[in-house]
Order: C-alpha cells, then structure tokens, then sequence
C-alpha cells in the first residue's frame, strides 16, 4: 500500500513543500499512532533520499484434488466412485483409455476461466514462486527526478537468469528513461545496449503545470495516514529492535495489524469522498479538459488499434497448431507474406472475444435482474430463504429445493453460512459502502482526522461489507523509525485467499530509507548519452522483425507438439460419448441422460456425492423431457405419467427448480449428436474403405469441401490433387515432420481449395477415430 503512494510521490516530484520542511525529533508523548504517521510522511518532507528493497510473491494453487505421479489432477474417489456406477448403469461403455482422460477432465472442473488463461497462470506461478526482485533508487523532489532500478533473479538448479532494468523519471523535461535492453539485448543495436532509452512525453506537461503540489502534498500525507488513525489501537503495537535492526539504524519499531478488506475499503472510501476535491482542486482537471484528454487518446489509440498485432496464440489442440503451422508454409511456398493477413485475423479474434466478452456480460447482468426480482415474490410460490437456509443442517433434500435456493437466493445448501465469501462478493459489498460516502464528496478537503469521523459514524454499514473478521486476509506493516523518528525500515507481509480458485498467494516486502536530504545522485552524463526508443532499435531486430520475433516463438510450439493425441476438452469428450450412445440407441432420453452425469459432476459435483445413482438418473429423466423439442422426444402414456411421477419426487415442476444452463448445455450436446448421426454412418463406411490414413484423410476432405463450397466437375481433379497434398500433411504431422516437403507438389491453382476450418475438422477426425 505504502509503494502506492510512493509512487504518487514520484508522480509529484515537483512539491515544493517536500523540499522545505524537516521533521523534527518526536516526543514522548507522542502516541504510537502518530509515531508511525510522521515517520512515513518524512519521506514526503525531505528534499531527497535513497531507498532499497526486496519482494518476493508465493503462489499456492490448492485444488483440492490429489494428483498423480505425473502432475495430472485426479478425480475425488468417491466421486469417481459414483460417475462410474452411472455410467455402468447407462451402460455407456468406454474403453480404459476414455474413461482416465474423462476423469481427468472432470477433476480440473469446475472451471471460471479458459483453458489458455489456466495454463498461463500455472505457468507464470511456477517462475513467481522462484523468483527474487530486489530493487533500489534515490527520489529528488527539488530536481523533479527519480530512479527505479528492478533487478529479477531466477535461479535452479541447472539454471540462473538474471536481469537489472534501470529507470529513471524526469518531470522537469518529461522525460521516462528505461535499459529494457538488460531483457533482451538483441533488440537493440550493439552500440546503445549500454544506454538509456527515453520516451518523451511533453505533450501532457499542461497537465503537471497545473497541478497543485502544495494541496498534493497534504493530500498524500493524509492518505498515509487514513490506515493507522483508523486502526484499533491494540492492532498498533511496539516491538522490539533486533540487532539487525539496529545496524539499520533502528531505534523504535512500530507494527500495524489490519486487513486487506479493510484497507482496500478506507483507501477506496478516502479517494471517495475526496474524489473532486482531487480532480478540480488539485490535479485542477475540468470538464472540458478531461473530454478533450479522453478524445485525444481515442483518436491515437484507434489509429494505432491497426497497426497492433497479437502475438501467435498457442494452440489449444493439434488440430489447430497443424492448421496453423500448414497456412505460413502455404504462403511461405508460394512466396506470399502474410502479416497482413495474419494482422487481420488478429483483429478477428479480438473482436470475436469482445464479443463473447459483452455477451457473457449481458447475460450475467441477465441473470442478476431475473434473480433479484424473483427474490421478491418468491416466498409466494415456494421456499423462503430462511427455509433454504434450515437446509444447511437437513440430511435430506430434494433436488429441486436444492436448486430453487441457488436459483432464487443464491444460497448454496451444500456450504454453511460460514463459508468464505468469493473476492467478487467482497468487492460487490465494498461497492456498496462506497455509495453512502458518495455524498460527503464536495469538493472539499477531508483529511484523515474528519475521515475518521467519517468511518466512525458509518461503522454498523461498514461492519456489515466486511467479511466476518475470522474470514479476513491479514496484512502486517512494521515501520522502524530513526532517532529523529523518520522512517528508515518497513516490512509488509500480506496474505490473501481466493477460495473460487482455490488458491491463495503471499507477498513479502521490506524497504530501507536512507540519506535523508543527502540522496545519490542520478548519473546526468548517462541520461544525455541516452536516445530515443526508435534511435536505439535502429537496425535492430526490434526494428524491423518484432512481430515476427514473437510469432517465432510462437511456432517453437508448434515443432515441439507431442505426437500423441492430444487431450479432448471436457466437452469434446461429451459429444463423443453422446454419438456412440445415440448410435447405439436412437434414443435422445437414454443420449441425454448419458451426458448429463458429467455436466452435472462439471458445475455441481456435491450434488452428484449427495444422491445415489438411481436418484440421479431420474433427475436426468425429467432435465431431458424439460429441456426436450417436442418433435425430439415427447412421452406418453405411462411414459408421461412417469416423468411427472419423478417430477413431483424430485421438485422439478417449474423453472426455477431447474439449472437451466446445465439443462441447455446438455440438450445441445445431444442435439448435435443427432444431427451428425447420418455424418457419423458415411465416416464408418469410408475407414472401413480407405485403410491408409494418407487416403482416408483426403477422401474425407474432398467430401466435406464438395459438400460446403459445392464444385464443378471441372474443378474435381484439382479438389482430388489438393486434397491428396493435405492427406500428406496429415501424415507428416502426426509424425512431427511436417515440413515445406510436404506441400511440394503444391501448384498455385490448388490454393483456393483448401480450406483450413474444414482442414481442422478431418484432421479431428482422424486423430480421434478408432
């Protein structure tokens, strides 16, 4: 919380009052509270200092799932248990090798995020974890300069990376300094890598020069002192100065203990009721100058939005790295450049995901609207909440009633009242405190003293957004303070749970302050020598290859893909087990009650521990005639009579007693399913006719791409020619050789014959056939 503001400051470095003002020796009388206050802020009223740090951050990714011996997420026991007697029971028959990859899938559910986001962090935890960041600097207010020189360390084993990248802030010319090159030299020519780069940003000097610092100044310094002045004092305590403290120059040593609820909530309600105040008083931003400075960025941000490129994605199966890899080879052989083309699909795939991003939006906003309004009525038509709520400790329950109190009221009857709330939930209840100090904010200064009263006032609403206090993450500050009480040590150690992830990370900080008013100075012969960010990539791969640069490295997964099928999404998984059912069967009840045990066992697994399998398969009866065209499957008769049997057992006799997106999501599996059931017949009698996969794979093409696009028979030798190229690549790639050898044979006219969508599907295709 203190770099924050430490930041601020840097942002400010032309305060004039930080420069005059010297913090005299504290008294004993002094409250420790108001040590610990003036001892941070004399870093705000000395002309200049030095500071030193470090920081490392621990990631722990607890699912909950045990795991085997090669990493991979196993399946709880029981649950496992209770899948497979259901599967039994539907008599879905899959072989050893099905049935581990659909365990496997089920364990890593349920899932919030995509599958590219989990591997990436997965990924980045694994380097945080093992990485050191040190850091050092010196801050000048009176020269409105600072540095900022990070220094990364990762080592194992077999392995040391480290790098150092100096920084420098200059807001007398407007100036950022940066050695990126220490990353990666090689973008940069041979003779800038020792120099600083600069990017210059004058064009927003008006919006410094009219900056109050004076007003900036109190502001800050009120800011650092919101978080002890609102603290109870029992959480401030003295400790004890250790030896090495000492050698820091450690006299005292003073101990916040709070929460990051707490001060993520009285930084956000301070900034609040003091947000015009800051905007207009300080920063002195108007209407006008705001429209224009959004206006402007606008403007540069659209005309640069052509010229971005996304870095080549990694693939998410091999159909798609082949694919991919098969359309640079085909520009490469026929001598065509496809950035342009690849810089437009770029575009695509951003505005594909805004799109889903704002649909997946609406329909959470959707749904927020029908839940609450349902909420009003609902105690009319069925459980109240205090009735969902007795359900905690109920040893038994039916459906229904379970998912009516998560449809209506959000309660989940499987988790007590004491579960840990979501970061999502915390947020939402902070938001809600907010809305009440919305109106204090009138332009007017509300330093930390009237904050306080503030807080004080509104202690039962506040009280009530925050987590019970067993629930909060805690956050820990030690200040140790010199002899003329400034700040010259300060550790942080903070901890924070996200339970819907099932993670939790620690980080741990210190920094020493040091040389007050006597600050090293910055090196003004190296910001001279230092040239602009163009000026320095001059000639270098930066220059002229940085896309391509990044698209490299993408292709490094592309050779390195595993010759083994590659492993099916949960849903990918479903849908084949719903064509064999329904090959097997012709029945869509028996197809959807197939798939519905792991959709469940997805988004709800305690429900699948909770009922028997029996249990469970008459839910699944009445999801399927709920969620059913009547065309599709419409029982009668004593069939009818059953389904209502089981409807009035179970409680699913109206909406709200359903999951409908579980319901939907299973109806469109099986729907698929039926719909490719005359597709599914042809491929049978093509691999019983075509044994080679060379063959196989271009007598599939040729059949999907005459189907789709239509042809003349003119055009049919040249279909065959080309289609029997792509068989090639198949075979190639499934044996990690695909290469420009492949295509050889490959002649301009053959080119608007391929067509990579239905390319990826064959080769789907083939690599999941029998």
């Amino acid at each position: 919380m203190r770099l924050k503001y430490l930041t601020l400051c840097l942002l400010g470095l032309s305060l004039s009052a930080c420069s005059q003002h010297v913090i005299k020796t504290n008294s004993s009388s002094v409250n420790l509270e108001q040590k610990a206050i003036n001892s941070i802020n004399a870093m705000y009223e000395y002309p200049s200092y030095d500071y030193r740090g470090k920081f490392n951050i621990h990631v722990n990714l607890d699912q909950n799932n045990t795991n085997s011996k090669d990493g991979k997420a196993q399946l709880d026991a029981a649950l496992k248990q209770k899948v497979d007697q259901y599967l039994r029971d539907q008599k879905v028959n899959l072989n050893a090798k099905q049935k581990q990859a659909l365990y496997v899938a089920l364990a890593q559910q349920p899932k919030t995020y995509s599958t590219k986001a989990e591997k990436f962090t997965s990924a980045m935890t694994n380097i945080l974890n093992d990485m050191q960041f040190e850091y050092d600097g010196s801050v000048h207010y009176r020269q409105k300069m600072g540095s900022f020189n990070l220094t990364a360390r990762y080592e194992k084993p077999t392995l040391l990376v480290q790098a150092k990248v100096p920084m420098v802030l200059d807001l007398k010319d407007y100036k950022f300094y940066i050695n990126y090159f220490a990353l990666m030299p090689y973008l940069v020519n041979k003779e800038n890598q020792n120099n600083l780069a600069y990017l210059d940003f004058s064009k927003y000097q008006g919006l410094f020069n009219q900056v109050d610092f004076k007003k900036f100044a109190e502001y800050v310094k009120a800011s650092s002192a919101v978080y002890y002045r609102l603290a109870d004092q029992n959480n401030i305590q003295a400790l004890s100065v250790s030896s090495a403290d000492k050698a820091a120059g450690v006299v005292e040593k003073i101990r916040l203990k709070t929460s990051i609820e707490e001060l993520v909530l009285q930084a956000n309600l301070y900034s609040k009721v003091n947000e015009k105040y800051l905007m207009q008083s300080v920063l002195n931003f108007n209407e006008k100058s705001l429209e224009k400075l959004v206006t402007d960025e606008v403007k540069a941000s659209e005309q640069s939005k052509s010229n971005h490129k996304l870095e080549h994605k990694d693939a998410a199966d091999d159909a798609s790295v082949v694919s991919q890899q098969l359309y640079h080879l085909v520009n490469k052989h026929f001598g065509v450049d496809d950035e342009e083309d690849y810089a437009a699909e770029s575009d695509e795939d951003i505005a594909d995901a805004t799109q889903e991003a704002t649909d997946a939006d609406e329909y959470a906003t959707e749904d927020e609207a029908v839940v609450a309004s349902a909420a009003d009525d609902a105690e009319q038509e069925g459980l109240s909440a205090a009735q969902c709520r007795e359900l905690y400790n109920a040893t038994q329950m039916t459906y229904g009633d379970v998912q009516y109190c998560e449809s209506i009221y959000g309660i989940d009857v499987f988790n007590s009242a004491d579960k840990t709330p979501s970061f999502i939930t915390t947020i939402s209840k902070l938001q809600s405190v907010e809305k009440i100090f919305a109106v204090y904010d009138q332009n007017q200064f509300i330093d930390d003293h009237a904050f306080k009263a503030l807080w004080i006032k509104h202690q039962a609403e506040i009280q009530k957004a925050l987590p019970p206090i067993d629930k909060r993450n805690p956050f820990v500050m030690d200040v140790g303070l010199d002899a003329q009480g400034r700040a010259v040590k300060l550790d942080y150690d903070l901890n924070y749970a996200l339970p819907e992830l099932k993670s939790s990370f620690n980080i741990k900080a210190d920094m020493y302050v040091s040389n007050y008013g006597k600050a090293t100075p910055i090196d003004q012969a190296q910001l001279k020598r230092a040239k602009t960010w163009a000026e320095t990539s001059k000639g270098s791969m930066l220059e002229k290859a940085v896309n391509s640069f990044s698209e490299k490295l993408g292709q490094t997964g592309i050779q390195e893909h595993s010759v083994e099928p590659y492993t099916l999404s949960l849903d990918d998984q479903l849908e084949t087990i719903a064509a064999q059912k329904y090959d097997a069967t012709h029945s869509y009840e028996q197809t959807y009650k197939a798939v519905f045990i792991a959709k469940l066992t997805e988004s709800t697994p305690q429900i699948v521990e909770r009922y028997s399998s029996k249990e469970l398969q008459e839910i699944a009866s009445v999801y399927a005639y709920w969620y059913s065209d009547e065309d599709v499957y419409n029982p009668e008769g004593k069939a009818l009579k059953a389904i209502e049997a089981l409807q009035s057992k179970h409680h699913l006799q109206n909406e709200d007693q359903f999951d409908d997106r579980l319901g939907r999501a299973v109806d469109r599996i099986v729907s698929d399913a039926m719909r490719g059931d005359k597709d599914r017949q042809e491929w049978k009698k093509l691999k019983a006719q075509y044994k080679q996969p060379q063959q196989l794979f271009a007598q599939q093409y040729q059949i999907q791409f005459e189907r789709e696009n239509g042809i003349s028979n003119d055009e049919k030798v040249l279909l065959a020619q080309t289609s029997n190229v792509l068989g090639q690549v198949y075979v190639d790639a499934r044996k990690n050789q695909l290469s420009e050898k492949s295509i050889k044979s490959l002649k301009i006219e053959h080119n608007e014959f391929i067509d990579y969508e239905i390319f990826k599907d064959v080769y789907m295709k083939l690599v999941n056939a029998k």
